[in-house]
């Protein structure tokens, strides 16, 4: 099992994000929806043609429900949906919106129907915001950032109490080291028990590289101590650790107009401007294109 520690299960959490210290706060959500969508093994190129449509039409049906959509770049090829909600009733609603409009639904199974031939599994977890837990949210920039580190926690049976004393042991030692690293963590509700999940977004993967920089300091700053307690606090209270990088994908994001106004260029670029015909030529008819041998 993966020690916390260790930048193998933590690349941003051991490194500097102080380029976020100038960016809004952004509130964040008390319930998450995750669902993870494990593509099929080559199948990457028609999964994407596909969920690059279903935006465009939630845009449509003007769906209250923003989404951020992510690529794994690390373990098999996964497409995971991270939606938030303030409350139960919200989601509750999120769910209910256009329930009974046959002609909506029809449009969506249509997706699903197409999208089901690239996919083997689909998996939705619910989590729940612990503020306790997570660190410098005011430093947070979420439309602006394009990779996030996304960290499960899977604890043995009620040692809940353990991962909050780890947490805090690793957030107080970044402190010491002057890395006030912005992370978001939550505690798993449904489909998602004797689980937390830390999620740290970052602009870049140079952030990753500075937490390589900052292990020996972040270890210094644990002290021999403090290092024994924390491999003692994994190795009995932490079954297993999920640990992997996502890449933001915008054609599979459905995001808040704020997002957008604050990076129009990457959330809603505007086409390529059609070339206009060169003077004297007129449209013409079309020219049969040459066959490929």
């Amino acid at each position: 099992m993966k020690n916390w520690i260790f930048p193998a299960a933590g690349l941003a959490l051991a490194g500097s994000m102080v380029v976020h210290a100038q960016a809004p706060a952004v509130p964040p959500a008390k319930i998450l929806d995750l669902e993870t969508i494990t593509i099929k093994p080559y199948q990457d190129g028609p999964y994407d043609k596909v969920a690059s449509e279903y935006p465009g039409l939630s845009q449509k049906l003007k769906d209250p429900t923003h989404v951020v959509g992510m690529e794994a770049l690390t373990g098999s090829p996964r497409a995971l949906y991270i939606s938030g909600f303030d409350s139960y009733e919200a989601l509750q609603k999120s769910e209910e919106w256009l329930l009974g409009d046959s002609a909506t639904d029809a449009k969506v199974d249509a997706l699903d129907a197409r999208e089901a031939m690239y996919i083997s599994d689909v998996t939705h977890t619910l989590w729940h915001y612990r503020a306790d837990l997570s660190n410098n949210i005011a430093g947070v920039d979420l439309p602006h950032s394009r990779y996030w580190e996304v960290i499960v926690f899977h604890m043995r049976s009620g040692r809940g109490d353990q991962f909050e004393e780890l947490a805090k042991l690793h957030r107080d030692a970044n402190l010491k080291i002057g890395q006030n690293i912005p992370w978001t963590a939550y505690e798993g509700l449904l489909s998602a028990s004797e689980a937390y999940m830390v999620l740290i977004p970052m602009k870049s993967l140079k952030d990753a590289d500075a937490g390589l920089m900052h292990k020996k300091d972040f270890g210094a700053a644990l002290g021999d101590e403090g290092k024994l307690r924390m491999n003692k606090l994994s190795e009995d209270s932490v079954a297993s650790i999920e640990d992997n990088l996502w890449m933001v994908n915008p054609e599979w994001s459905y995001v808040e107009k704020s997002w957008i106004d604050a990076d129009p260029q990457y959330w809603a670029p505007e086409p390529a401007a059609k070339l206009a015909p060169k003077p004297g030529t007129g449209a013409g008819p079309k020219q049969k294109a040459p066959s490929v041998p």
